[in-house]
């Protein structure tokens, strides 16, 4: 991750979290605009956070609020949602930091945290996971090619926890308010890019645009 005191002049940063829906519904849009960036524009994705680690089951308005949601991203964004996930009892938890910190953990392993954090999505989405449980996320890993152990390590540890939070606070220097977001950082300035659902060639163009502003 780069920091403050060392970034490129340009920078293209991706604000996530694998268990935010319009991520997952975004997600064909970013691999399709990541294809058409100039070779010359580093990105870097950044770990959000919906929701902060709870056993508690989600209020059922919250789960309401969720299946409608999911409904309408299906219609927008034409990705599948298992809505098997919402039968439980009682409902899951509202926890989303776990798999933030899971997507880092495989990035510090084996440098494959965006292909791990797409497992997850397609865990929860139409698979209908807990991918907000510790060892449902160890199982992902193992089966995706990790060692159980090590991966549960390091899922588990306080670097991987303070990591976490240090991009969850510079998402916030950034004025960060939503996931998914996609900023241009361009000699110093941060620059809001309008996330486009499957509108990549928009978003190409926006960021081209703002590449193209002369010096202050």
């Amino acid at each position: 991750m780069i920091t403050e005191t060392d970034a490129p002049e340009s920078v293209l940063i991706y604000v996530h979290d694998p268990m935010c829906s319009w991520c997952y519904g975004f997600r064909p849009t970013w691999k399709l605009l990541k294809i058409r960036l100039p070779d010359n524009l580093p990105v870097v994705c950044l770990l959000g956070g919906l929701a902060p680690d709870s056993d508690a089951p989600m209020p059922e308005e919250m789960v309401e609020y969720l299946k409608r949601t999911w409904d309408r991203i299906q219609s927008t964004c034409g990705v599948a949602f298992n809505h098997t996930y919402w039968d439980q009892t009682p409902p899951p938890p509202r926890s989303t930091y776990i798999s933030c910190r899971a997507v880092i953990a495989a990035e510090r392993l084996a440098g494959r945290g965006e292909a791990f954090g797409e497992r997850i999505q397609d865990a929860y989405y139409t698979e209908a996971s807990n991918v907000w449980d510790f060892g449902t996320l160890c199982d992902l890993a193992e089966a995706f090619g990790f060692h159980r152990d090590s991966f549960a390590e390091a899922l588990a540890s306080d670097d991987v926890r303070a990591t976490h939070e240090e991009q969850r606070q510079l998402a916030e220097r950034l004025q960060v308010e939503g996931y998914p977001s996609v900023l241009l950082v361009h000699r110093g300035e941060a620059f809001p890019v309008a996330v486009r659902q499957q509108g990549a060639d928009a978003m190409l163009a926006d960021i081209t645009d703002l590449l193209a502003e002369p010096s202050a």
